[in-house]
């Protein structure tokens, strides 16, 4: 495991899971506990001017199909509340703000408010994109407080997560990092891919590091996971050395190669290098690589 912290896993959410059923008792609990209603529209969080946290109302909007049970947090219920264009535009219009990505504000949240924002914004996108039975074709109707769908057949579905592996390789003092065509200039970033059908974790990260590097590897060691829903990923972060330093790229990355951990601090200090944002897990690490070579 890991010393650095991972941004958006720490947090004192209950989730509550047990009580989504259980319709009444939300119903009752929702009278006498402090209730919290986190707009969302396409994954999207609503920040007024001036202010770095996203807003939160203290009543329900968008109706009651919309609204998903995140959990309770300091002995107050919080939930995600999907909205149409029109109401989401309404909103913008009362409120003087606008709905941004949650990139550009990562930093500005701190733990709990970080996890209720990448767990809203999870949500809201799933329901978005399971509108429709994926087996049937007909409509899906909301269960579960916002945590199952099922459509008029009774086929079931419950919220999609694509699991993804991505690691730091190392060689001495020296670390694999790459970048890919679509990516801005001077980005870099470290290895990843998602799991394959039929594939464990380990060998998909010992197949992405060699098709995307021609690099074996050895001494996998997991250092943490770090929910990403951009749109429904989940990455699973680990630490590996390098068999070999001959890199050969495949058609997927535009550049890879090995840095020195001292030029990438003079790079990345003057700017030429660009790395992760620090609230990735890909830039935890690269932290934890520049701190851990002495």
């Amino acid at each position: 495991m890991s010393s650095i912290d991972i941004y958006f896993t720490r947090t004192e959410l209950d989730r509550c899971a047990n009580m989504r059923d259980q319709k009444q008792r939300l119903k009752q609990l929702k009278k006498f506990k402090p209730c919290h209603y986190v707009p969302v529209f396409l994954g999207n969080h609503l920040y007024l001017k001036n202010e770095d946290h996203f807003y939160v109302s203290n009543q329900p909007m968008g109706g009651l199909k919309s609204e998903i049970f995140l959990g309770i947090l300091n002995e107050e219920l919080w939930f995600g509340c999907s909205l149409t264009e029109e109401e989401a535009r309404k909103l913008e219009r009362q409120k003087d703000g606008s709905f941004q990505s949650l990139r550009q504000y990562a930093l500005a949240l701190d733990d709990d408010q970080g996890h209720v924002a990448l767990y809203s914004r999870g949500m809201d996108l799933w329901h978005r994109h399971r509108l429709y039975c994926s087996i049937c074709g007909t409509k899906n109707k909301v269960e579960s407080s916002g945590h199952k769908m099922i459509c008029e057949n009774g086929h079931e579905h419950f919220p999609h997560i694509e699991p993804a592996v991505i690691v730091l390789v190392s060689k001495g003092n020296k670390c694999l990092l790459g970048r890919k065509h679509s990516w801005p200039p001077n980005v870099y970033s470290t290895l990843a891919g998602f799991v394959e059908a039929g594939e464990s974790i380990e060998d998909a990260v010992h197949r992405e590091v060699y098709e995307e590097s021609n690099i074996r590897i050895k001494n996998l060691k997991y250092f943490g996971s770090q929910p990403w829903p951009f749109p429904s990923s989940l990455m699973v972060a680990f630490k590996a050395e390098a068999r070999s330093d001959d890199i050969r790229l495949d058609d997927e990355m535009e550049d890879v190669r090995w840095f020195d951990r001292d030029d990438l601090i003079n790079w990345v200090k003057e700017g030429s290098i660009i790395l992760s944002p620090r609230f990735s897990v890909a830039s935890s690490l690269i932290s934890d690589f520049i701190g851990s070579v002495g």
